[in-house]
Protein backbone atom coordinates (compact mmCIF):
# COMPACT_ATOMS: atom_id res chain seq x y z
CA UNK A 1 0.00 0.00 0.00
CA UNK A 2 1.00 3.59 -0.56
CA UNK A 3 -0.20 6.53 1.53
CA UNK A 4 0.01 10.26 1.01
CA UNK A 5 0.83 11.85 4.37
CA UNK A 6 -0.55 15.39 4.32
CA UNK A 7 0.65 18.13 6.66
CA UNK A 8 1.01 21.88 6.30
CA UNK A 9 4.64 21.68 7.50
CA UNK A 10 7.55 19.32 6.84
CA UNK A 11 6.69 16.10 8.67
CA UNK A 12 10.32 15.00 8.42
CA UNK A 13 11.07 17.62 11.09
CA UNK A 14 10.70 16.00 14.53
CA UNK A 15 10.26 19.40 16.23
CA UNK A 16 6.69 19.90 14.95
CA UNK A 17 3.88 18.93 17.36
CA UNK A 18 6.30 17.17 19.75
CA UNK A 19 7.29 14.82 16.95
CA UNK A 20 3.87 13.17 16.55
CA UNK A 21 3.57 13.53 12.74
CA UNK A 22 7.19 12.40 12.35
CA UNK A 23 6.72 9.23 14.39
CA UNK A 24 3.29 8.57 12.90
CA UNK A 25 4.66 8.59 9.36
CA UNK A 26 7.71 6.58 10.42
CA UNK A 27 5.36 4.03 11.96
CA UNK A 28 3.61 3.51 8.63
CA UNK A 29 6.95 3.16 6.88
CA UNK A 30 8.03 0.47 9.33
CA UNK A 31 4.85 -1.44 8.50
CA UNK A 32 5.93 -1.61 4.86
CA UNK A 33 3.75 1.30 3.70
CA UNK A 34 5.24 3.51 1.00
CA UNK A 35 4.73 7.00 2.46
CA UNK A 36 4.58 9.94 0.08
CA UNK A 37 5.03 13.14 2.06
CA UNK A 38 2.81 16.04 1.05
CA UNK A 39 3.80 19.08 3.07
CA UNK A 40 5.55 22.44 3.23
CA UNK A 41 2.31 24.04 2.05
CA UNK A 42 2.12 27.79 1.52
CA UNK A 43 -0.33 29.69 3.68
CA UNK A 44 -2.47 32.14 1.70
CA UNK A 45 -4.44 34.54 3.88
CA UNK A 46 -7.68 36.16 2.69
CA UNK A 47 -7.61 39.84 1.64
CA UNK A 48 -7.15 42.30 4.51
CA UNK A 49 -6.83 39.43 7.03
CA UNK A 50 -3.89 41.00 8.87
CA UNK A 51 -5.77 44.29 9.17
CA UNK A 52 -8.90 42.55 10.50
CA UNK A 53 -6.79 40.50 12.89
CA UNK A 54 -5.12 43.63 14.26
CA UNK A 55 -8.41 45.54 14.55
CA UNK A 56 -10.16 42.69 16.37
CA UNK A 57 -7.32 42.44 18.86
CA UNK A 58 -7.19 46.18 19.58
CA UNK A 59 -10.92 46.93 19.49
CA UNK A 60 -12.37 43.76 21.01
CA UNK A 61 -9.52 41.81 22.58
CA UNK A 62 -10.41 38.95 20.26
CA UNK A 63 -8.31 36.81 17.95
CA UNK A 64 -8.87 36.04 14.30
CA UNK A 65 -7.27 32.63 13.82
CA UNK A 66 -5.50 31.90 10.51
CA UNK A 67 -5.30 28.23 11.49
CA UNK A 68 -9.09 27.93 11.65
CA UNK A 69 -9.97 29.97 8.60
CA UNK A 70 -11.94 28.44 5.76
CA UNK A 71 -10.11 30.41 3.05
CA UNK A 72 -6.73 29.24 4.34
CA UNK A 73 -7.96 25.65 4.63
CA UNK A 74 -9.31 25.76 1.06
CA UNK A 75 -5.94 26.95 -0.21
CA UNK A 76 -4.14 24.20 1.66
CA UNK A 77 -6.52 21.58 0.31
CA UNK A 78 -6.06 22.81 -3.25
CA UNK A 79 -2.29 22.46 -2.91
CA UNK A 80 -2.68 18.90 -1.65
CA UNK A 81 -5.08 18.09 -4.50
CA UNK A 82 -2.60 19.42 -7.03
CA UNK A 83 0.18 17.25 -5.64
CA UNK A 84 -2.12 14.21 -5.68
CA UNK A 85 -3.25 14.71 -9.26
CA UNK A 86 -0.56 12.47 -10.70
CA UNK A 87 -0.06 10.32 -7.62
CA UNK A 88 -0.85 6.62 -7.37
CA UNK A 89 -1.38 6.53 -3.60
CA UNK A 90 -4.09 4.30 -2.16
CA UNK A 91 -5.20 6.69 0.58
CA UNK A 92 -4.57 10.15 2.00
CA UNK A 93 -3.94 10.36 5.73
CA UNK A 94 -3.43 13.45 7.86
CA UNK A 95 -3.08 14.28 11.56
CA UNK A 96 -4.41 17.78 10.76
CA UNK A 97 -7.77 19.06 9.55
CA UNK A 98 -6.47 21.96 7.45
CA UNK A 99 -4.83 20.10 4.54
CA UNK A 100 -7.83 17.83 3.99
CA UNK A 101 -10.86 19.89 5.10
CA UNK A 102 -11.78 20.81 1.51
CA UNK A 103 -9.78 18.16 -0.32
CA UNK A 104 -11.30 16.74 -3.48
CA UNK A 105 -9.51 13.60 -4.66
CA UNK A 106 -10.22 10.07 -5.86
CA UNK A 107 -8.47 8.42 -2.90
CA UNK A 108 -10.16 7.83 0.48
CA UNK A 109 -9.28 10.50 3.06
CA UNK A 110 -8.29 9.46 6.59
CA UNK A 111 -8.08 11.84 9.56
CA UNK A 112 -6.08 10.64 12.57
CA UNK A 113 -5.88 13.34 15.22
CA UNK A 114 -6.24 14.14 18.92
CA UNK A 115 -8.92 16.85 19.02
CA UNK A 116 -11.51 18.79 17.04
CA UNK A 117 -12.14 22.52 17.14
CA UNK A 118 -15.19 22.53 19.43
CA UNK A 119 -13.39 20.52 22.12
CA UNK A 120 -10.57 23.09 22.25
CA UNK A 121 -12.80 26.11 22.85
CA UNK A 122 -12.78 26.99 26.54
CA UNK A 123 -10.36 24.11 27.16
CA UNK A 124 -7.01 25.49 26.02
CA UNK A 125 -6.35 29.09 27.00
CA UNK A 126 -5.21 30.00 23.48
CA UNK A 127 -8.73 29.37 22.21
CA UNK A 128 -10.53 31.46 24.82
CA UNK A 129 -10.34 34.71 22.85
CA UNK A 130 -11.32 33.51 19.38
CA UNK A 131 -13.69 35.85 17.60
CA UNK A 132 -17.22 34.81 16.68
CA UNK A 133 -16.12 34.58 13.04
CA UNK A 134 -13.18 32.32 13.89
CA UNK A 135 -15.48 30.08 15.93
CA UNK A 136 -17.94 29.90 13.06
CA UNK A 137 -15.22 29.08 10.53
CA UNK A 138 -13.43 26.65 12.83
CA UNK A 139 -16.63 24.65 13.25
CA UNK A 140 -17.43 24.86 9.55
CA UNK A 141 -14.11 23.53 8.31
CA UNK A 142 -14.26 20.77 10.93
CA UNK A 143 -17.66 19.67 9.61
CA UNK A 144 -16.36 19.79 6.05
CA UNK A 145 -13.39 17.65 7.01
CA UNK A 146 -15.48 15.04 8.81
CA UNK A 147 -17.90 14.89 5.87
CA UNK A 148 -15.07 14.14 3.41
CA UNK A 149 -13.28 11.56 5.54
CA UNK A 150 -13.73 7.88 4.91
CA UNK A 151 -12.45 7.36 8.45
CA UNK A 152 -12.14 9.81 11.33
CA UNK A 153 -9.73 8.22 13.78
CA UNK A 154 -9.08 9.75 17.19
CA UNK A 155 -6.45 9.13 19.83
CA UNK A 156 -8.99 9.14 22.68
CA UNK A 157 -12.60 8.47 23.61
CA UNK A 158 -12.87 12.16 24.57
CA UNK A 159 -12.03 13.36 21.05
CA UNK A 160 -14.26 10.73 19.44
CA UNK A 161 -17.21 11.89 21.53
CA UNK A 162 -16.75 15.41 20.19
CA UNK A 163 -17.04 14.09 16.63
CA UNK A 164 -20.17 12.10 17.44
CA UNK A 165 -22.01 14.37 19.86
CA UNK A 166 -21.12 17.86 18.67
CA UNK A 167 -20.45 17.41 14.95
CA UNK A 168 -22.82 14.50 14.31
CA UNK A 169 -20.26 12.30 12.56
CA UNK A 170 -21.48 8.82 11.68
CA UNK A 171 -20.57 6.06 14.11
CA UNK A 172 -19.33 3.92 11.22
CA UNK A 173 -16.47 6.26 10.37
CA UNK A 174 -15.40 7.28 13.90
CA UNK A 175 -12.69 5.02 15.36
CA UNK A 176 -10.30 5.22 18.32
CA UNK A 177 -6.59 4.37 18.04
CA UNK A 178 -4.27 5.81 20.73
CA UNK A 179 -1.05 7.49 19.65
CA UNK A 180 2.31 5.92 20.43
CA UNK A 181 5.33 7.25 22.30
CA UNK A 182 7.48 9.73 20.39
CA UNK A 183 10.75 7.98 21.18
CA UNK A 184 12.99 5.31 19.73
CA UNK A 185 12.65 2.53 22.28
CA UNK A 186 13.70 -1.12 22.23
CA UNK A 187 13.43 -1.92 25.92
CA UNK A 188 12.73 -5.44 27.09
CA UNK A 189 11.05 -6.50 30.31
CA UNK A 190 14.51 -7.29 31.66
CA UNK A 191 15.58 -3.71 30.99
CA UNK A 192 12.60 -2.49 33.02
CA UNK A 193 13.47 -4.84 35.89
CA UNK A 194 16.97 -3.39 35.84
CA UNK A 195 15.58 0.15 35.97
CA UNK A 196 13.39 -0.82 38.94
CA UNK A 197 16.31 -2.32 40.83
CA UNK A 198 18.34 0.85 40.32
CA UNK A 199 15.61 3.24 41.53
CA UNK A 200 16.31 4.63 44.97
CA UNK A 201 14.64 3.08 48.00
CA UNK A 202 15.52 6.09 50.13
CA UNK A 203 14.56 9.10 48.00
CA UNK A 204 11.23 9.26 46.18
CA UNK A 205 11.94 10.80 42.78
CA UNK A 206 9.39 12.62 40.63
CA UNK A 207 9.75 13.87 37.06
CA UNK A 208 7.74 16.71 35.52
CA UNK A 209 7.88 17.20 31.73
CA UNK A 210 5.84 20.11 30.42
CA UNK A 211 6.22 23.52 28.81
CA UNK A 212 3.26 25.22 30.52
CA UNK A 213 3.33 25.87 34.27
CA UNK A 214 -0.41 26.41 34.77
CA UNK A 215 -1.92 24.11 32.13
CA UNK A 216 0.36 21.21 33.01
CA UNK A 217 -0.24 21.62 36.74
CA UNK A 218 3.24 22.66 37.81
CA UNK A 219 1.84 24.35 40.92
CA UNK A 220 0.10 21.11 41.95
CA UNK A 221 3.36 19.17 41.57
CA UNK A 222 5.24 21.68 43.73
CA UNK A 223 2.55 21.61 46.43
CA UNK A 224 2.47 17.81 46.60
CA UNK A 225 6.24 17.36 46.64
CA UNK A 226 6.62 20.03 49.32
CA UNK A 227 3.88 18.38 51.41
CA UNK A 228 5.60 14.99 51.15
CA UNK A 229 8.86 16.57 52.27
CA UNK A 230 7.15 18.29 55.19
CA UNK A 231 5.71 14.91 56.21
CA UNK A 232 9.22 13.48 56.49
CA UNK A 233 9.48 11.72 53.13
CA UNK A 234 12.80 12.24 51.35
CA UNK A 235 11.92 13.52 47.86
CA UNK A 236 13.47 14.84 44.68
CA UNK A 237 11.68 16.58 41.83
CA UNK A 238 13.28 17.12 38.43
CA UNK A 239 11.26 19.84 36.74
CA UNK A 240 11.76 20.04 32.97
CA UNK A 241 10.21 22.17 30.24
CA UNK A 242 9.43 25.44 31.96
CA UNK A 243 10.42 27.51 34.97
CA UNK A 244 8.08 28.32 37.87
CA UNK A 245 6.87 31.93 38.23
CA UNK A 246 9.29 34.28 39.99
CA UNK A 247 7.29 34.30 43.22
CA UNK A 248 7.47 30.52 43.69
CA UNK A 249 9.93 29.27 46.29
CA UNK A 250 12.24 26.53 44.97
CA UNK A 251 13.74 24.36 47.74
CA UNK A 252 16.96 22.47 47.17
CA UNK A 253 15.20 19.12 46.58
CA UNK A 254 13.47 20.59 43.50
CA UNK A 255 15.76 20.88 40.48
CA UNK A 256 14.48 23.12 37.68
CA UNK A 257 16.23 22.30 34.42
CA UNK A 258 14.19 24.47 32.04
CA UNK A 259 13.77 23.33 28.44
CA UNK A 260 15.85 20.32 27.38
CA UNK A 261 15.90 19.67 23.64
CA UNK A 262 15.37 16.13 22.37
CA UNK A 263 17.12 17.18 19.18
CA UNK A 264 20.53 16.94 20.86
CA UNK A 265 22.26 13.76 22.02
CA UNK A 266 22.97 15.43 25.35
CA UNK A 267 19.30 16.32 25.82
CA UNK A 268 18.09 12.83 24.95
CA UNK A 269 20.64 11.27 27.30
CA UNK A 270 19.60 13.49 30.21
CA UNK A 271 15.85 12.92 29.79
CA UNK A 272 16.42 9.18 29.29
CA UNK A 273 18.43 8.95 32.52
CA UNK A 274 15.73 10.77 34.48
CA UNK A 275 13.00 8.54 33.04
CA UNK A 276 14.98 5.51 34.17
CA UNK A 277 15.74 6.83 37.67
CA UNK A 278 12.40 8.42 38.60
CA UNK A 279 9.59 6.66 40.42
CA UNK A 280 6.72 8.67 38.90
CA UNK A 281 6.04 10.97 36.00
CA UNK A 282 3.94 13.70 37.63
CA UNK A 283 2.02 15.89 35.14
CA UNK A 284 -1.46 16.75 36.53
CA UNK A 285 -2.66 18.72 33.49
CA UNK A 286 -5.67 20.98 33.70
CA UNK A 287 -6.21 20.61 29.94
CA UNK A 288 -4.78 17.89 27.70
CA UNK A 289 -5.95 16.48 24.40
CA UNK A 290 -3.92 13.30 24.79
CA UNK A 291 -0.55 13.32 26.57
CA UNK A 292 2.18 11.61 24.54
CA UNK A 293 4.50 12.07 27.52
CA UNK A 294 2.57 9.42 29.47
CA UNK A 295 3.17 6.83 26.75
CA UNK A 296 6.84 7.79 26.74
CA UNK A 297 7.06 7.35 30.51
CA UNK A 298 5.46 3.92 30.28
CA UNK A 299 8.20 2.88 27.84
CA UNK A 300 10.54 3.11 30.84
CA UNK A 301 8.21 1.36 33.27
CA UNK A 302 7.42 4.72 34.81
CA UNK A 303 3.88 5.04 36.27
CA UNK A 304 2.07 8.35 35.76
CA UNK A 305 0.31 10.67 38.19
CA UNK A 306 -2.07 12.94 36.32
CA UNK A 307 -5.60 14.34 35.99
CA UNK A 308 -8.83 12.82 34.78
CA UNK A 309 -9.36 15.33 32.00
CA UNK A 310 -9.55 15.45 28.19
CA UNK A 311 -7.91 12.53 26.41
CA UNK A 312 -5.73 11.48 29.36
CA UNK A 313 -8.02 8.66 30.63
CA UNK A 314 -7.47 6.83 27.34
CA UNK A 315 -3.72 6.82 27.97
CA UNK A 316 -3.53 6.44 31.74
CA UNK A 317 -5.67 3.71 33.30
CA UNK A 318 -6.04 3.77 37.08
CA UNK A 319 -4.00 1.10 38.88
CA UNK A 320 -2.72 -0.20 35.52
CA UNK A 321 -0.14 2.34 34.34
CA UNK A 322 -0.69 5.16 36.79
CA UNK A 323 -3.41 7.09 38.55
CA UNK A 324 -5.70 9.92 37.47
CA UNK A 325 -7.07 12.45 39.95
CA UNK A 326 -9.96 14.90 39.82
CA UNK A 327 -9.06 18.46 38.83
CA UNK A 328 -10.02 19.61 42.33
CA UNK A 329 -8.20 16.79 44.12
CA UNK A 330 -6.50 17.91 47.31
CA UNK A 331 -2.79 17.77 48.00
CA UNK A 332 -3.61 15.20 50.68
CA UNK A 333 -5.31 12.93 48.12
CA UNK A 334 -2.14 12.83 46.02
CA UNK A 335 0.09 12.31 49.05
CA UNK A 336 -2.05 9.50 50.49
CA UNK A 337 -2.01 7.57 47.22
CA UNK A 338 1.73 8.00 46.71
CA UNK A 339 2.72 7.05 50.25
CA UNK A 340 0.44 4.00 50.43
CA UNK A 341 1.85 2.73 47.13
CA UNK A 342 5.54 3.17 47.93
CA UNK A 343 5.17 1.80 51.48
CA UNK A 344 4.64 -1.54 49.75
CA UNK A 345 7.36 -1.38 47.12
CA UNK A 346 6.24 -4.69 45.65
CA UNK A 347 2.95 -3.05 44.67
CA UNK A 348 4.86 -0.18 43.11
CA UNK A 349 6.96 -2.64 41.09
CA UNK A 350 3.82 -4.39 39.87
CA UNK A 351 2.42 -1.05 38.70
CA UNK A 352 5.67 -0.16 36.93
CA UNK A 353 5.79 -3.50 35.10
CA UNK A 354 2.13 -3.10 34.17
CA UNK A 355 2.90 0.38 32.82
CA UNK A 356 5.56 -1.08 30.54
CA UNK A 357 3.07 -3.73 29.40
CA UNK A 358 0.68 -0.92 28.40
CA UNK A 359 3.45 0.61 26.31
CA UNK A 360 4.30 -2.73 24.69
CA UNK A 361 0.73 -3.72 23.84
CA UNK A 362 -1.07 -0.42 23.29
CA UNK A 363 0.95 2.79 23.47
CA UNK A 364 3.56 2.47 20.73
CA UNK A 365 3.50 3.50 17.07
CA UNK A 366 4.03 -0.04 15.82
CA UNK A 367 0.75 -1.22 17.33
CA UNK A 368 -1.02 2.06 16.50
CA UNK A 369 -0.12 2.12 12.79
CA UNK A 370 -0.92 -1.59 12.42
CA UNK A 371 -4.41 -0.86 13.78
CA UNK A 372 -4.97 2.07 11.41
CA UNK A 373 -3.77 0.09 8.39
CA UNK A 374 -6.23 -2.69 9.26
CA UNK A 375 -9.06 -0.17 9.61
CA UNK A 376 -8.25 1.25 6.17
CA UNK A 377 -8.19 -2.23 4.63
CA UNK A 378 -11.49 -3.15 6.27
CA UNK A 379 -13.17 -0.01 4.97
Amino acid sequence: MKFAFATTFDAHDVSYWSGTPFYMAEGFTQQGINVEYVGNLKRHLPPYFKFKQFWKKIACGQRESPRFNTFVAQQYSQQVAEKLRKSDVDAVISPLLNPIAYLECKQPIILWTDALYASLLGFYSGFSSHSARSIQQGNLLTKECLARCKLAIFSSEWAARTALEIYGASKEKVKIVPFGANIQCHHTIEDIRTFLQSRSRNILKFLFLGKHWTRKGGDIVFDVVKALHAAGQAVELNFIGCYPPDNVEIPDYIKCHGFISKRTAEGVEKITRLLQESHFLFVPSRAECYGIVFAEANAFGLPCLTSYVGGIPTVVKDHINGMTFALDASTEAYCDYILKLVENYHEYEKLALSAFHEYQTRLNWNIATQSVIQLIRDN
